[in-house]
């Protein structure tokens, strides 16, 4: 009960609503013509509407706290400059179609301070924390500014001395959009005058060794297939997004408008190079990897709170694609010039969650095959593309809400999202304040379970944003912890797993 009344004590102290200047401004482009204004994306737009709504978290722990009047001064001199779209706010037209609107944003009006008990233990704030980073998830932006704030945690926690919690709207851009923008923002701690660098993504392997004709043959078995893998999965992903819903299970409440319900945010660290140790064993990816890990621990999980196996029922993850990236790795340096890192470049891959019949001499790397597997099937479809003809013929036919219903019904009738990011390999400083981890994740997604994963100094750091009250968050983590530790061991063999809550 103090909690709540501190927190509510905070938002009435330091977060300020729509203030009179920008009441103005909306009542002025009421009767000002603004059809000159340069529009939100059709996606965009989608991600800012009353059917959804949906809003990125990125959580910054620092080593060297910063203190408001620094951060005003960082946010005006390094965050503002980095695009229009930060000092602009959304504004519709007489047809409803939103805008882009360039304002003077007030910046202390964008940076929120919660006041908690002075001189409490590490873990109390962990726990006060916790319980604030869901109350900032769950609160609307203001209207009548820019769609972003920044919350300022000034109080040490096990993970840093401060915490920034980054809250922008989907609309200014997805999730590679913003960790570009802050990744500009930053220098290298080792040293500053060298470029932030990425762990590399390795290409396709070669097909020397085979005749000819083995080649020839390969082909075409490979358009056949592609074309019936891309008919398969346009038809499942246009089913998807209107009647084909997942089973209610653990991890799916089905609960109408779940996005509206309260949620909470837990996180498993892991050692990247371990990662890769098991992906090298079994012949993939970190990515398949990463699939089976998130399928052996749903699995445990529905297990242990149902004492039923999955096998069987549907279950399937929206993985969520950044189709800058399709063409062929860029460096996040080439795509801020060419201004091509920001807007919502993103497209979503319907992928079934692995199961099977539980067995005490189930084999975990299972998980990470049959992953490996149906990635390896959806890379061999056009199936995202032909998915984003279908959203555009639902838009032009029926309208731009059709199409943003359509969205949302594919988020909602899947079990899960899952979306991921390729973070520096060396430790970063935001104007000399050293990062010593960060995170992001995705709210308004109507979904009783989220995962982000992003890499950072040679670790992976899996988020779970989960429906409060439904999914047991402290279950989920053991569980995860538990997968890691017996796929780690099938593949390795018996060491320390170095796990990290």
């Amino acid at each position: 009960m103090q909690l709540v009344v501190w927190m509510k004590a905070a938002k009435e102290n330091h977060k300020p609503s729509t203030t009179m200047a920008s009441k103005q401004q909306l009542q002025g482009l009421a009767t000002k013509d603004i059809h000159g204004l340069p529009p939100l994306s059709p996606i965009s737009q989608s991600f800012s509407s009353p059917i959804l709504s949906l809003t990125s978290i990125l959580v910054l722990e620092l080593d060297i706290p910063f203190t408001k009047s620094e951060m005003i001064h960082q946010i005006r001199e390094g965050m503002i400059p980095i695009n229009p779209r930060i000092s602009s706010m959304i504004v519709a037209d007489k047809k409803g179609v939103q805008r882009w609107k360039h304002v003077e944003p007030t910046i202390e009006n964008h940076v929120v301070i919660p006041t908690f008990p002075a001189e409490l233990s590490l873990s109390d704030y962990d726990k006060h924390f916790g319980e604030y980073l869901s109350e900032v998830a769950m609160d609307k932006l203001p209207e009548g500014r820019p769609p972003w704030e920044i919350h300022m945690f000034m109080y040490p926690t096990s993970n840093g001395a401060q915490t920034l919690i980054f809250k922008l709207s989907h609309a200014l851009g997805d999730g590679y959009s913003i960790m570009s923008a802050v990744f500009s923002w930053c220098k290298r701690v080792d040293d500053p005058s060298l470029p932030i660098i990425f762990p590399s993504l390795s290409g396709k392997s070669p097909e020397g060794g085979r005749s000819i004709s083995s080649r020839w043959y390969r082909s075409v078995s490979r358009v056949m297939s592609k074309c019936l893998n891309t008919v398969s999965d346009s038809v499942v992903s246009l089913l998807q997004g209107t009647v084909l819903e997942d089973s209610k299970t653990a991890i799916r409440s089905g609960t109408l408008r779940v996005e509206l319900q309260p949620v909470e945010f837990s996180s498993v660290t892991f050692p990247l190079e371990h990662i890769r140790r098991v992906k090298s064993k079994v012949g993939a990816t970190v990515n398949d990897v990463v699939i089976g890990l998130i399928s052996y621990t749903i699995q445990l999980y529905t297990k242990r709170m149902t004492q039923q196996n999955p096998c069987g029922a549907r279950v399937n993850a929206l993985v969520i694609l950044n189709m800058r990236m399709l063409r062929g790795y860029k460096r996040i340096e080439d795509m801020l010039k060419s201004n091509n890192v920001w807007g919502n470049h993103c497209s979503f891959l319907n992928i079934p969650i692995p199961s099977f019949s539980y067995s005490e001499n189930l084999c975990p790397l299972n998980f990470i095959v049959k992953a490996k597997t149906q990635i390896k099937r959806k890379r061999n479809s056009a199936a995202i593309y032909v998915s984003g003809k279908i959203l555009n013929l639902i838009k032009s036919v029926f309208g731009r809400e059709a199409g943003t219903r359509f969205i949302h019904s594919t988020l909602k009738n899947t079990s899960i999202g899952i979306s991921n990011l390729i973070g520096p390999t060396q430790k970063i400083s935001l104007s000399d304040h050293p990062i010593n981890g960060m995170y992001f994740s995705v709210v308004g997604a109507p979904q009783s379970v989220f995962f982000t994963i992003v890499s950072y100094m040679g670790e992976l750091r899996v988020v779970m944003r989960t429906e409060k009250g439904f999914i047991d968050a402290n279950m989920l983590v053991s569980c995860m912890k538990d997968a890691y530790e017996k796929i780690f061991e099938a593949a390795c063999g018996k060491e320390s797993t170095n796990c990290i809550i």
